[in-house]
């Protein structure tokens, strides 16, 4: 009895990457590397703005980022985010915060990872 088990918390980043790749293929290559800068920056802002709304317990303003971020990452084909996006609004909207805080972290987890995977992915489309 002296095994210890170790969990390590980590996802796979679920980005649709035929469904970007046609979004990427129908722009302009300039236009669409400036689209895809946008909005890796605004969920990027909408993250860390989201990270202080959470530190503060402002729950109706996170729903409101929580909001923003889904409709970005949805933008860039990022699902799991999009849905991990909904489970934090309702946990807001519930005042759940035991489930909030798992939700949470499991969008922090997925966002980073997410962000990792479509820089990656840029370098492939543009």
């Amino acid at each position: 009895m002296n095994q210890i088990a170790t969990l390590k918390m980590s996802e796979p980043a679920v980005v649709d990457q035929d469904e970007l790749a046609r979004v990427l293929v129908r722009m302009d290559p300039k236009e669409a590397e400036e689209t895809f800068m946008g909005l890796i920056k605004s969920l990027t802002d909408h993250l860390a703005m989201a990270e202080q709304q959470y530190q503060a317990e402002n729950f109706a303003e996170l729903a409101e980022t929580m909001t923003l971020v889904e409709l970005i990452a949805g933008r860039l084909c990022m699902t799991a985010l999009t849905h991990i996006a909904e489970d934090v609004i309702a946990c807001c909207e519930r005042r759940d915060t035991v489930a909030l805080s798992a939700t949470y972290a499991r969008l922090i987890r997925v966002g980073e990872c997410a962000l990792r995977e479509i820089w990656d992915l840029k370098r492939s489309y543009i």
